[in-house]
């Protein structure tokens, strides 16, 4: 993920967690377990994260306005938990996810996001939120195993992110990190 100024222009942009490279590769290593896998193995794992919210468009205002939001963000430290895998399918493909287990201080981060979000002059998700992580997209014929064992980090930081699909090849650029209150 490169840093880069906030857009100019309308952009995809996202807030979430990112598993240090450690758990990446833990992630990385439970998705070859698995059956059916694609040729090409997307996300890759620098890539892979749990996302509080999503929004597209966003304005160059609003972009900048949802920084200033995310600045305010006082949290603490928690430990987030991967715990089964789920195939979801969507318009635009079947995906593989690993489901987050239930957690307060995550849902808790999840509202208080939106509410930034909102605060920004950007509308409020409607569907409830469902904690997960992308391991793989193009999962149509995949057959994903049980867990070994739970995949968890500790979240000391939130990234906001601008999924920058224009870059050759596209990525996602962080346009500001929040730290934890005790990291």
């Amino acid at each position: 993920m490169s840093a880069s100024a906030p857009p100019s222009d309308s952009r995809r942009l996202f807030t979430a967690l990112f598993p240090p490279p450690a758990v990446c590769a833990a992630i990385d290593a439970e998705r070859r377990r698995w059956t059916g896998l694609p040729r090409r193995l997307r996300p890759a794992p620098d890539r892979m994260h749990v996302t509080l919210q999503f929004h597209d468009p966003v304005a160059a205002a609003q972009a900048e306005a949802w920084q200033a939001a995310l600045a305010t963000l006082d949290f603490e430290p928690f430990e987030i938990a991967l715990v089964r895998a789920e195939l979801w399918h969507a318009p635009r493909g079947t995906i593989a996810v690993l489901r987050t287990a239930p957690s307060e201080a995550l849902a808790v981060l999840q509202q208080r996001t939106a509410a930034l979000a909102e605060q920004a002059g950007l509308p409020r998700e409607r569907r409830p939120y469902k904690g997960h992580l992308t391991a793989l997209r193009q999962a149509e014929r995949v057959v994903p195993q049980r867990l070994a064992a739970p995949i968890a980090w500790r979240a000391t930081q939130l990234a906001l992110v601008w999924s920058d699909l224009q870059a050759e090849p596209p990525c996602y650029r962080q346009l500001g990190l929040f730290p934890a209150a005790a990291s």
